[in-house]
């Protein structure tokens, strides 16, 4: 009885990683089909924050870590809702990656610390 209480969870755990990572492949595809993201010839970073985003302070000591390897776009979404909008943004703080082509790579809801920011880095660099 126990072993199979068990296997349930571990069965919808795994459904559950499962959707999120169709949930967030799907995500990154429809906004690259809206087109393709001002890019200066070198990965951006989209950092989407706001006043009230009690972690917002702590991402943007993560960023300061990545300055110069990546450029960086600080984007208020409080102030430009329109642009949260449009980058699907529904939770603060919100990192998207965009390669050198404009493409977007990978999005981080909520607070992603520099370890994980730099492995995203170095996969489209």
């Amino acid at each position: 009885m126990m072993i199979e209480r068990l296997l349930l969870t571990l069965l919808f755990i795994g459904a559950g990683a499962l959707l999120y990572g169709v949930l967030r492949s799907g995500h990154v595809r429809r906004m690259n089909r809206h087109g393709r993201f001002a890019a200066a010839g070198q990965p951006t970073l989209l950092y989407f924050r706001g006043d009230g985003c009690p972690a917002c302070p702590a991402q943007a000591r993560y960023l300061a870590q990545l300055a110069g390897r990546v450029d960086i776009r600080t984007i208020d979404a409080e102030a430009e809702p329109e642009t949260a909008v449009r980058y699907g943004v529904f939770t603060l703080p919100t990192t998207i990656l965009v390669d050198a082509a404009g493409a977007v790579r990978d999005v981080n809801y909520g607070l992603t610390n520099t370890q994980k920011l730099a492995r995203q880095l170095e996969a489209i660099a």
